[in-house]
């Protein structure tokens, strides 16, 4: 019998296999390259606003920080290139790969309980000052709005779509799956978060591999996010 790996196994199944007409994209890495740089200069442009006499408050800052991903992608994609959102991945999906998302999330939080768990052994956390975050703003609302549904949204739509779509039509979906996990993880800047966003950028490669849509990206990054975030907003209410 022939050696097939696990994943492979899996990807095999005909309900979780993407469609024989995998979308050949037209953007290059290349373009993802300079949206990347693209991007950074933009970030820079947000930070140099601090040397003005300007208050902003946190909320907003995530907000339009997160919303800054979606220029680039425009413009390397749609604008460039005449593709259509459908080739970055906002396209429909079968709503059972949601279930294999809830699997993947599971395997996910059991890994970062034990990463967590050894990290507290040197004292260390996974994303230190996340716990004050929430007091640093006056509209938690709106904090909650750009972590949970902005960030997942725009982040998606640039790693997934047009970082991991443009190198998987280019390198193949295990070497897209690779590189837009690690990208997704050093662009957070936070060393010993690395490894758990890694693992998360390639759960959610994986379920836009199977589904060919970014949509369940979206909605388990939207899961993630939610759930720290109110984690973390209920544990700043109880210290106050």
């Amino acid at each position: 019998m022939e050696n097939v790996l696990p994943f492979e196994k899996l990807t095999m199944l005909p309900l979780l296999s993407p469609p024989e007409s995998e979308s050949r994209v037209p953007w290059t890495p290349r373009d993802i390259i300079w949206g990347l740089l693209a991007w950074l200069l933009l970030l820079v442009s947000l930070r140099l606003f601090k040397v003005l006499p300007l208050t902003i408050d946190v909320s907003l800052i995530i907000i339009f920080g997160e919303a800054t991903l979606l220029l680039p992608t425009w413009y390397f994609t749609i604008y460039k290139y005449r593709a259509n959102w459908g080739d970055l991945g906002l396209r429909t999906f079968n709503p059972l790969i949601m279930g294999l998302g809830c699997g993947f999330m599971i395997l996910f939080f059991l890994f970062y309980v034990a990463y967590a768990s050894i990290l507290a052994l040197f004292n260390l956390q996974t994303q230190p000052g996340l716990n004050l975050v929430f007091t640093k703003t006056a509209f938690p609302l709106a904090l909650f709005f750009g972590g949970a549904v902005v960030a997942p949204f725009a982040e998606e739509l640039f790693f997934r779509g047009f970082i991991f779509m443009g190198l998987r039509a280019k390198w193949g979906w295990k070497w897209a799956t690779i590189s837009s996990a690690g990208l997704f993880a050093l662009v957070h800047l936070v060393p010993t978060s690395y490894l758990p966003i890694f693992f998360l950028g390639v759960i959610l490669a994986l379920l836009t591999q199977i589904s060919d849509s970014i949509w369940p990206a979206i909605f388990i990054h939207m899961l993630n996010n939610g759930l720290a975030l109110g984690v973390t907003y209920a544990q700043s209410t109880i210290g106050h």
